[in-house]
């Protein structure tokens, strides 16, 4: 039996947002699935990925783009069971790209993780903003 803590998923989900900010691709390469079966979601209409190999070719044109990225973690929830972990967060998000444009927005970010020979990875990472409601419920 798989004992799972919510650190080491907290340690991988806020590793992330670290490589991000510090524009460090080897830090995603070591959180990330390398398989063909990744799935993410960016909050583009058109940032959709699957594989590895295709993410990461994301990234590497992203981060040449990108002066800064900050995540501030507001409220992440961690799951898990046998080998399989999954979170939310929401997230207070600043980009600033090389070209002087800044985004400053709240986003949320959910995922999977799977333990992939004793180590946790993700397999599954959805980034979302929300919509203003069109009605009350």
């Amino acid at each position: 039996m798989l004992v799972v803590t919510r650190q080491q998923i907290e340690t991988v989900v806020k590793g992330i947002y670290t490589a991000f900010e510090t524009l460090d691709a080897k830090k995603l390469d070591e959180n990330f699935s390398h398989t063909e079966t990744l799935t993410a979601f960016g909050t583009d209409e058109d940032e959709f990925f699957y594989g590895w190999n295709k993410y990461k070719s994301v990234h590497e044109v992203q981060f040449k783009a990108v002066k800064s990225f900050q995540f501030k973690s507001t409220d992440m929830r961690i799951f898990e069971h046998d080998n399989t972990a999954w979170f939310s967060d929401r997230v207070h998000w600043k980009i600033e790209t090389k070209a002087g444009e800044k985004v400053d927005t709240k986003v949320r970010i959910t995922g999977v993780l799977v333990n992939e020979q004793g180590r946790w990875r993700i397999v599954q990472w959805h980034v979302s903003q929300g919509v203003p409601r069109l009605h009350e419920y």
